[in-house]
């Protein structure tokens, strides 16, 4: 700690800047003022000064630099003085007086980076400052009345008019520490999210020792942990929760994690849980100016009520807020590029040809979105005509099919049957794989099965069931034309189209790049994408798709796995606190994820529109499912009887899903991953779930 100097910190070189010009490098890297002299960057004191008024920028001209080493802690409600390193970069002079005097003030934020007051004390400024100077003044900072860690931000304000930040860099502030003797800090617990009436359950409470003076385990006035239960109206209903003693002293700054068994109100309805420390027989440390943690939990006799937002997994592009951004619905209308770029802000978007065709399965298992598929038979038929050929050597022509003259694919255990349906005659009888190319390449090949007709080649063989194979062989524009459109709904924004096509686009080359020994890509349905071939391509779709022609994101060279959703509840989710959740230890946790993506809030999911209405996914939606159910789910899925339901826990990612959902019964308890749990075993829309509304 350094130390405190009639009321203010000594002052070194600065070590942070704010309000540099942006053609200035960094503090950091902030050459000597006399180089700064000798470019011309900054005024000379002997240089006639300007006047301050009327020119906003010159406002920007400043930077402000934070103490020299960390604060001494301040007491709640205390009123520190510190001095910070202020520069005058500009050419005008700083009044100290007159009408619309420059004075010096902050923003104070908490830990959570939650703006708690922008309008910081101001402190007037000693003497004019001229261009040039540069050197400590005094700022005076108010502390919040509770204990904890803030920031504190200096700016500059010209009274009336406005803040050197409106038109610079906002300061990155320096920390400031709030204590007491006797102050404590709790962690995340794993406290229930739902729980039945007087259900008891274990939960453990990380504590930390913030204050200034030991915690005694023991003694006339030892350190324990509480509990209290408050109502939404702030009503305590259970003030004195059991109290949890210590293991042993905790010095300043030790964390310890206690284990306490908590249990329930009787009444259901939905309250907060408060952890709050004890000096017994003496005072609760939140009657000392220490905030307690809460959590919320919901007490209800059967099961649990969910509430959710989204529909999907949530992670990378919302279509819905695609749709949003393209509107303009937040102020500002968006491209596609600017889109995508906002959904994989760590891609890079690039011009890729193409040069392989994509694959396309169009058999079992594999719909077409349209609720048919290919089993064992296949009736096809192009309007100008087709060749059936070998795969391997398309030189050799088994049949020369005329206009609208169909063949039908059969099979007879592992061969392959191909049929003249005109004349009845076969075709090619074997077991090598055979391609239908058209006579016209720009006529689609038509599938009976599937009720749609295909751009491209289409390649048949048998397979080991002595089912058909089907994979239609075409370019990735083409491709494109056949999968935006049941994607995502034609009449949308066009560039909300164009986004969309540039990340299925990336997504199909994705596939494509890691098929490995795969016969296939990209499956036609919801299992990878919407492909209807020529029968479902639309003007604007296909213009969508020609305006972004090759275009794809990338991620050290290669196409990144750009995955989409309808709608992702307002915010989206890296992989790795969803799909790619691992197990560690005991429990689910968050892995590293995609390096391309990150949590993103969506504001202009919620106000989206389209030609029919708002985005019906971000009304909240409800499901209630009774402890029976749930115990029977886990039976089927896992393979675990709980007993009686007592409490569903949920373990939240830093985008406010479920990583992990931890069911406790009067059998057994079993800790699940999120994803699975949520949207496979209990069939919900989306995981952005919580058991009180949002």
């Amino acid at each position: 700690m350094a130390a405190l100097l009639g009321g203010a910190l000594s002052i070194a070189a600065p070590i942070q800047t704010t309000f540099a010009p942006a053609s200035l490098p960094l503090a950091a890297e902030r050459p000597p003022r006399a180089a700064a002299f000798a470019r011309g960057q900054i005024q000379r004191l002997d240089d006639p000064p300007r006047s301050l008024s009327g020119d906003p920028a010159a406002l920007t001209s400043a930077y402000i630099a934070q103490p020299d080493g960390p604060l001494l802690p301040a007491a709640p409600g205390e009123t520190r003085s510190v001095d910070v390193v202020v520069n005058n970069e500009s050419d005008a002079i700083w009044n100290a007086g007159g009408p619309n005097p420059v004075k010096l003030s902050y923003h104070l934020y908490d830990a959570t980076g939650k703006l708690l007051a922008w309008d910081g004390l101001r402190t007037a400024l000693p003497h004019d400052v001229v261009p040039g100077f540069g050197g400590p003044l005094l700022l005076q900072v108010a502390l919040p009345t509770w204990t904890g860690s803030y920031t504190v931000k200096p700016d500059l304000i010209r009274e009336g008019k406005t803040w050197f930040s409106a038109t610079a860099p906002v300061s990155a502030g320096f920390p400031l520490r709030v204590t007491t003797d006797l102050d404590a800090g709790y962690g995340r617990t794993n406290a229930p999210t739902s729980i039945v009436p007087g259900g008891e359950v274990n939960i453990d409470v990380p504590l930390t020792n913030t204050g200034l003076r030991t915690w005694p385990a023991g003694g006339d006035h030892p350190i324990r942990l509480g509990y209290h239960w408050f109502d939404m109206s702030s009503r305590a209903v259970v003030w004195d929760g059991a109290r949890t003693r210590l293991q042993h002293d905790v010095a300043p700054g030790e964390t310890v994690r206690v284990t306490v068994d908590m249990r329930a109100p009787g009444a259901e309805g939905a309250y907060a849980l408060a952890w709050d420390m004890v000096e017994e027989g003496a005072h609760w440390f939140s009657t000392a100016a220490v905030p307690m943690r809460e959590d919320l939990v919901v007490v209800r006799p059967d099961g649990v009520v969910l509430y959710g937002k989204g529909w999907g997994h949530g992670i990378g592009l919302s279509q819905w807020g695609a749709q949003g951004w393209a509107e303009g619905v937040t102020g500002t209308r968006l491209s596609g590029e600017q889109i995508v770029a906002k959904y994989f802000p760590g891609a890079q978007l690039t011009t890729q040809p193409l040069s392989l065709p994509f694959r396309v399965l169009l058999s079992a298992p594999s719909t077409g979105c349209v609720g048919r598929t290919i089993w064992d038979v296949a009736h096809t038929s192009s309007a100008g005509g087709m060749r059936l050929v070998n795969d391997a050597d398309p030189s050799v022509v088994y049949f020369e099919a005329a206009p609208d003259e169909p063949v039908l694919f059969t099979t007879s255990g592992s061969t392959l049957i191909a049929t003249d349906s005109w004349s009845g005659r076969h075709v090619y009888v074997g077991e090598d794989i055979v391609t239908l190319v058209p006579t016209q390449w720009w006529d689609p090949i038509a599938i009976g099965e599937k009720g749609l007709a295909y751009r491209g080649n289409i390649q048949v063989q048998t397979r080991d069931e002595g089912y058909l194979r089907v994979v239609n062989y075409v370019s990735s524009d083409d491709y494109m034309r056949g999968a935006l459109p049941g994607e995502m709904p034609g009449d949308w924004q066009y560039e909300a189209l164009r986004a969309q096509a540039i990340t299925a686009r990336t997504y199909a080359a994705w596939r494509q790049a890691t098929a490995g020994d795969r016969t296939w890509d990209v499956r036609d349905d919801t299992a990878d994408q919407c492909y209807g071939g020529r029968s479902f391509e639309s003007p604007r779709a296909s213009a969508a798709v020609a305006s972004t022609a090759s275009l794809i994101l990338t991620y050290g060279g290669q196409p990144i796995r750009a995955l989409y959703a309808s709608s992702s509840g307002g915010v989206s989710e890296n992989v790795g606190c969803v799909l790619d959740a691992e197990r560690v230890g005991g429990t689910w946790r968050c892995a590293k994820g995609w390096p391309y993506l990150a949590v993103v809030d969506d504001p202009a999911e919620a106000l989206a529109y389209d030609p029919r209405g708002q985005n019906p996914h971000d009304e909240l939606w409800v499901r209630t499912f009774s402890g029976a159910v749930i115990r029977e789910q886990i039976i089927e899925d896992y393979g675990i009887d709980i007993g009686d339901f007592v409490a569903m826990q949920f373990n939240l990612s830093p985008g406010g899903r479920p990583v992990s959902v931890v069911v406790r019964g009067t059998a057994d308890a079993v800790d699940l991953k999120g994803d699975r749990f949520l949207r496979t075993t209990l069939g919900l829309k989306s995981t952005l779930v919580r058991a009180i509304p949002f």
